[in-house]
């Protein structure tokens, strides 16, 4: 069972989370570990340094000695004859000044001082916060493009699967569509649905074939507007069944250098998205003008407009939240429209309605 992009992140997300709040537990483990032991070499060292003087200086083994050894020292401190079994602890130390006295130090609990106030602790876990987050990143970004990698390696063995199953009976029809006379008007409708909607099949088999091996655009001198045109003519039954209003506002020439077949492929699919968006009927009107170097394709409908995911992910393969749908309309357009050197926005119109732009390299008449 596969998983959309949008679940994966949520899952790794999440299981990003959880490796930083145990990592950083574990780290905060370490530096109270690395404490205490600093801690404990400290107080042996200084009990170490305390007896040795109390030996050279052959100092009386005096509870008065002992009393002013405290107030200097900071730690209880007593004398006691050897041979007595030793209850050393961790804050708590015996050491052997001669053959008839040991001298035991004795100092409070330590206190862990660990705080994100002391600089040094803060950059520790600065650090370790940020080479999470790069390796996170790392492993998040590999697993997508590997689980992406898996459906489109799997994608292209049902798509070419499916076009020799598809493409055989679909030349046939198509080809007895070519030799029918028609003897009507009706006759002539009813043909050229025929041929239109085998386009649309033919259409979606090559939209399959494209994401299983996308090829370069074969680029030609052509003009836009007739190509889109074109689509909204073999589109005309589909609009009408949905009760949309196609509107094309556009100039009387659009040059450009670009592969006729991908372009209409791809207004295609931005004309089916915006039809299904309304299926209650409505307006798509598809207009542009010249700028500096591209033209500005708009395509507007009066639907319900992008949601904020689609907004943010609505380009991305198997991205979809149509009904049934596969997610891959939008990111053929978005392949289709970079290999041609342009570009693609998402946006709502103000005033309600989704909004697609496509900006493509213009060529003067």
């Amino acid at each position: 069972m596969s998983v959309s992009p949008h679940k994966l992140r949520l899952t790794l997300g999440l299981g990003f989370l959880a490796f930083i709040i145990a990592g950083s537990l574990l780290l905060l483990a370490w530096l109270r570990q690395r404490e205490r032991e600093e801690s404990n070499r400290l107080f042996q060292a200084l009990a170490q340094a305390d007896a040795e003087f109390v030996r050279r200086m052959n100092l009386p083994r005096s509870g008065k000695l002992a009393h002013d050894l405290e107030q200097l020292l900071g730690m209880q401190i007593e004398f006691r004859d050897a041979g007595q079994a030793p209850t050393d602890s961790e804050d708590r130390l015996t050491i052997r000044l001669d053959e008839k006295h040991d001298m035991i130090f004795t100092r409070t609990p330590v206190v862990s001082s660990l705080s994100l106030r002391d600089p040094a602790t803060l950059n520790a876990f600065i650090a370790f916060w940020l080479i999470s987050a790069l390796v996170g990143w790392l492993l998040v970004r590999e697993r997508l493009k590997r689980a992406q990698s898996e459906r489109l390696a799997m994608l292209g063995r049902v798509a070419t699967s499916l076009a020799h199953d598809i493409k055989n009976p679909l030349a046939s029809i198509q080809l007895h569509a070519q030799l029918m006379t028609p003897l009507n008007e009706e006759d002539r409708q009813a043909v050229r649905l025929i041929e239109n909607e085998s386009a649309v099949i033919a259409g979606l088999v090559n939209q399959w074939l494209h994401l299983a091996n996308s090829l370069p655009p074969k680029l030609v001198k052509l003009e836009l507007g007739e190509c889109i045109r074109g689509v909204a003519r073999n589109m005309e039954a589909q609009a009408q069944h949905a009760g949309v209003v196609v509107e094309i506002d556009l100039p009387a020439s659009i040059w450009i250098l670009g592969d006729s077949q991908r372009l209409a492929q791809a207004v295609r699919n931005l004309m089916i998205n915006a039809i299904q968006a309304m299926p209650r009927g409505g307006r798509l009107c598809v207009s542009g003008h010249s700028g500096t170097s591209c033209f500005e394709l708009r395509f507007a409908d009066t639907g319900p407009g992008f949601s904020e995911q689609a907004l943010a992910h609505g380009t991305e393969l198997f991205f979809t939240e149509k009904d049934g749908g596969m997610g891959v309309g939008l990111n053929i357009v978005s392949s289709i429209v970079t290999a041609h050197g342009g570009s693609m926005n998402l946006q709502n119109d103000p005033k309600g309605g989704a909004v697609i732009i496509v900006l493509l390299p213009f060529l003067s008449a």
